[in-house]
């Protein structure tokens, strides 16, 4: 469309042109510029073009804040010349800069860029489970019944072939061989292997003990496993004669990683993996409840930062070993939710067209789960609509801790409404549905109280952009 390319025109004038783009990804809402000389970059102009919501560098990359329509602005700035960095891959400029961000964030890069792509099918799985749930309690199906069964391991099947999906991920994120990842990791799965680990009968190979664990649903082991991988497909490129590598690297890659992962890397993931449940269950222990509020109070700091990411593993990691999640969900609900009831109360209060527009869209927007139209077109403008979204959340994720609230599907946003039937029945829906009320209608509220009509009308200067 048009108004896509224009945008898209724009944006790269104010990052210095294309000869300044090394290449660029985009995630759910931004796009993510790998630029040769950061410097060239004009913020201000970037910040001010209609249709960017805000502007977040980074060690590594530019970001550039657009919204939920991001991948229609992404294939334009593609179409205008600059690099896909999903298709080609880093360049040197990007590598070098990866070298010099720190561990921390190259460990957080990493893990989520192979366990976001999984919530799609987590979600899918669980929404089944809650099918299936509701099934039995209006007493539509009998858990005897074909249908009843079939539907089960239909919604068992995401979870337990967690670490195949991880392996096709990590596969791409570390530039391996899939067709080998995924049989690698399938040894982990493969129904021999399952039925000698629950004999109780000694596992070992060339004399080395095998470690008798059921990997299904497990996370850890198949990321562990395929980062190994990486280096051994690496080593053995190295050492085979040309003629031969077709044949000899990928049997050599398997002969050495499907025994290494098995005897080694799989135990030591499997600790690390109840080392992660444990600091879970201690996170939504008996004082859970504070946890809760403030991760919801501080979400939205978090989404600026880009940290947001950071907190994947462990509700990904929390699904696999349980199925229900009540701690990094439930708090992203919160605040997610006060976000849109903070920016809809902009939108009712405000007499202006253009400031109602875009307040109300970018408030439809933070209660599906996408807050940054919200976060940095209205709240953070206004100041005092984020606080009262911070207040509320922080006020509706204590009640959420304090309830046990748990969630059944990966969901951050309206659409968990269904996320809430499970084992705790009709008393875990109704608290998550008051959780979910709260968290708007407080917000609503308190910025009706905390904003004053004349600063709401005193911003329109500045370009508040979000176009849909």
């Amino acid at each position: 469309m048009k108004k896509y390319q224009q945008l898209a025109k724009e944006i790269i004038q104010g990052l210095g042109g294309t000869e300044n783009v090394n290449s660029a990804v985009h995630c759910a809402t931004r796009l993510r510029f790998d630029l040769k000389n950061p410097d060239t970059a004009n913020l201000e102009e970037l910040k001010q073009i209609d249709g960017v919501v805000g502007v977040n560098p980074t060690p590594t990359q530019l970001q550039v804040i657009i919204g939920s329509h991001v991948g229609d602005v992404f294939e334009e700035v593609i179409r205008q010349g600059v690099v896909n960095g999903d298709v080609e891959g880093k360049t040197e400029t990007t590598k070098a800069a990866a070298k010099e961000t720190s561990i921390f964030n190259k460990v957080v890069d990493t893990i989520t860029g192979c366990m976001t792509p999984m919530i799609p099918a987590l979600t899918a799985a669980g929404m089944i489970k809650v099918i299936l749930s509701l099934s039995t309690t209006f007493n539509w199906l009998s858990n005897d019944s074909s249908t009843y069964r079939v539907l089960d391991f239909i919604g068992d099947g995401a979870f337990y072939f967690m670490p195949i999906l991880l392996a096709v991920f990590a596969a791409n994120k570390f530039k391996v061989n899939t067709s080998i990842a995924i049989i690698v990791v399938g040894v982990f799965l493969h129904p021999n292997f399952s039925q000698w680990v629950a004999s109780g009968d000694p596992i070992s190979f060339l004399g080395m003990p095998i470690q008798g664990v059921i990997y299904a649903a497990s996370v850890i082991p198949a990321l562990l496993t395929i980062w190994a991988m990486s280096y051994i497909e690496r080593g053995v490129d190295k050492i085979t004669p040309q003629s031969l590598k077709i044949l000899l690297n990928p049997t050599l890659t398997l002969l050495i990683t499907a025994p290494l992962a098995l005897i080694v890397i799989g135990p030591l993931g499997n600790y690390a993996g109840q080392g992660l449940a444990w600091v879970i269950n201690l996170m939504q222990g008996q004082l859970g409840f504070i946890m809760v509020a403030l991760l919801a109070a501080t979400m939205p700091f978090i989404v600026m930062t880009g940290m947001h990411h950071a907190l994947t593993p462990i509700f990904v990691a929390s699904f696999a070993a349980t199925g229900t999640e009540s701690l990094i969900l439930v708090a992203q609900i919160c605040a997610n939710l006060a976000q849109g009831g903070a920016t809809l109360a902009v939108a009712f209060k405000s007499k202006q067209k253009d400031v109602k527009s875009i307040a109300a869209a970018a408030g439809i927007s933070a209660i599906m789960g996408i807050t940054e139209p919200a976060l940095y077109g209205i709240t953070m403008k206004y100041k005092k609509p984020l606080v009262a979204a911070c207040i509320s959340a922080g006020i509706s994720g204590c009640f959420a801790g304090l309830m046990h609230v748990t969630l059944y599907v990966p969901q951050n946003s309206l659409m968990a409404i269904l996320g809430f039937s499970g084992d705790k029945g009709t008393a875990n829906v109704i608290a998550g549905l008051s959780m979910m009320l709260m968290s708007v209608v407080l917000s609503f509220v308190l910025t009706l109280f905390l904003q004053k009509d004349e600063k709401i009308e005193a911003a329109p200067t500045e370009k508040l952009a979000m176009n849909s």
